[in-house]
């Protein structure tokens, strides 16, 4: 009799993604404790200065201050856990409304909606838009919360080749002109670190009648002139139907919303299953991320440092024969095959006291792997200097990694 529980024990067996030797070395890696202290470029682990370049930090607001402070004074009056309830219940309080408010004046839309989560943002609008009727159109490389949206509201989904227009094209033309659509992309894609061209992805959105929605997670406090997103860099903010975002990256704290047209926003509020049926952000979050919206807003020094560093590390890298892919973004992927990335991961801690991230499938293709490296506006010309040097020592002693010929 088959047990559903069946491909447990073979993955147990036998996993697809590594074997052999290398399995034992990225159990060790990928889910290796990191300290509470984890958010600074330099982390102490076990008495060791480690640098990171792994966490999503962007402006190194996540140890600052004022954070600290508005979370205290909320959990010193009220706990940790305060609304205990689900927005429709008792969820909402004025933290969430003021937090609503500012995030849709910063987007520049009518209204915007706040979630527990950024997953839940991105899974919950997405389910709630479509139908069995509607057609989702979606890069291949889309985040795996708009994938899980787009199986939960039972559309019709088709999938364009990465960043290629000409496909995203071709399939809204053969889409029945009478079938509602929606094209459905990331503004920076988390694992290769480029961005969707949302200038020409917008325009043949018009051009078929397609709604535009845009998970904007890595590029919102990171892009654009005033950190508004990559809506804002590609010039195209009043053409995106609907922005999603999460508060876990540029603005350091955890949760994910959604901004756009207030009727929009009154629809998500009463058909969004992740905002109807789970806890609401918890106040002393909510208050935290309102300090962080107004030190993102003015944090052009913070960006100008971020970006200087991105272009440092990704220059190096380049100079020294990586293939670091098409990133336009601190997204700094360092590509390899198989396990390299296992390999590299493990001696840059290990001899080096550097912490990046090992990716394998199904985060990235099968029988390829990256060393996903994230330079923040807390990190020194020097701490780059370091990942650089370490990183070449370490491909040339074990020859991972190929070079960007290769």
């Amino acid at each position: 009799m088959a047990d559903i529980f069946d491909k447990v024990a073979g993955f147990l067996r036998e996993s697809p993604i590594v074997g052999g030797k290398d399995r034992a070395i990225a159990e060790s890696v990928l889910y290796r404790h990191s300290p509470l202290d984890n958010a600074g470029p330099w982390i102490e682990i076990e008495g060791r200065s480690v640098l990171q370049f792994s966490t999503n930090d962007y402006l190194g607001l996540a140890r600052h201050p004022r954070l600290r402070q508005a979370a205290m004074e909320i959990v010193s009056k009220y706990g940790v856990s305060s609304p205990m309830g689900a927005r429709p219940l008792t969820g909402t309080t004025e933290l969430h409304d003021e937090l609503e408010r500012e995030l849709a004046a910063f987007k520049r839309t009518e209204a915007a909606l706040v979630f527990s989560n950024g997953a839940q943002a991105m899974m919950g609008c997405v389910a709630a838009l479509a139908g069995p009727k509607d057609l989702i159109v979606m890069d291949q490389y889309a985040h795996a919360s708009l994938v899980c949206g787009a199986r939960i509201s039972g559309a019709r989904t088709r999938f364009f080749q990465h960043n290629d227009v000409g496909d995203l094209d071709a399939v809204l033309t053969k889409a029945p002109p009478e079938q509602a659509k929606m094209v459905v992309v990331d503004g920076v894609y988390s694992m290769q670190g480029d961005m969707a061209p949302l200038d020409v992805v917008s325009d043949i959105c018009r051009q078929h009648g397609a709604r535009l929605i845009v998970d904007d997670a890595h590029g919102t406090g990171v892009c654009g002139a005033n950190g508004r997103g990559t809506a804002e860099l590609f010039g195209v903010e009043d053409r995106v139907d609907l922005h999603l975002g999460t508060c876990s990256k540029a603005m350091a704290t955890v949760g994910g919303f959604a901004a756009g047209d207030a009727g929009l926003m009154e629809f998500l509020q009463f058909n969004a299953p992740t905002i109807l049926f789970t806890k609401a952000m918890p106040s002393c979050v909510a208050a935290a991320t309102l300090e962080a919206l107004k030190l993102l807003r003015d944090g052009h020094e913070r960006r100008t440092a971020l970006w200087e560093n991105a272009r440092r590390l990704q220059d190096g890298l380049v100079q020294a024969g990586f293939n670091i892919g098409q990133t336009c973004s601190p997204i700094t992927p360092i590509h390899g095959n198989g396990t390299d990335a296992i390999h590299m991961c493990t001696a840059l801690y290990q001899e080096h006291d550097i912490w990046v991230s090992a990716v394998l499938y199904p985060a990235v293709a099968l029988g390829t792997s990256i060393l996903r490296a994230i330079p923040t506006a807390a990190h020194s010309a020097q701490d780059v200097q370091k990942l650089l040097a370490s990183v070449t020592a370490v491909r040339d002693a074990c020859g991972t990694a190929p070079r960007a010929e290769d």
